[in-house]
């Protein structure tokens, strides 16, 4: 008896721990947003590229990101942002009557430190508009 219970508690957490997934909110504005990708991209020594790919769910009025901070950290747990650039700041981070959109800024950091981009992805159209917020995996230069 002893042991069917263990099993009934082990099959109770794991079935737990599997639709927890399920439960986690998505800040994915689903109202405008079909999928994104957002990375670092090296391309030299010390320097790199955000870059943000973003697929709409139609055609959007105004689309891309209207915000990226490039963050530093030297043990990749405490960031520290280096530089954001906005949309009014860099026209070519929206494009206009389109359903895609991709672009990158460019930073040249330094050697031994972690770094990763928080961007906000834009969409608006006549219904509204939509952000959702990602962060890119970090890289160590």
């Amino acid at each position: 008896m002893k042991r069917f219970i263990q099993c009934v508690c082990l099959t109770l957490v794991v079935s737990m721990l599997l639709a927890f997934p399920a439960l986690a909110v998505d800040n994915r504005a689903s109202n405008f947003f079909l999928s994104s990708s957002v990375y670092l991209y090296k391309t030299s020594g010390t320097t790199f590229e955000a870059w943000f790919e973003v697929d709409a769910l139609g055609t959007m009025d105004e689309l891309g990101a209207s915000l990226i901070k490039i963050q530093r950290s030297s043990d990749g747990v405490n960031w520290t942002t280096m530089k954001t650039v906005t949309k009014e700041d860099n026209s070519d981070l929206i494009c206009k009557n389109t359903g895609m959109h991709a672009a990158c800024i460019t930073y040249t950091g330094t050697v031994g430190y972690y770094y990763r981009a928080y961007i906000e992805l834009y969409a608006k159209n006549s219904s509204g508009r939509g952000e959702w917020y990602r962060y890119t995996s970090s890289m160590k230069l």
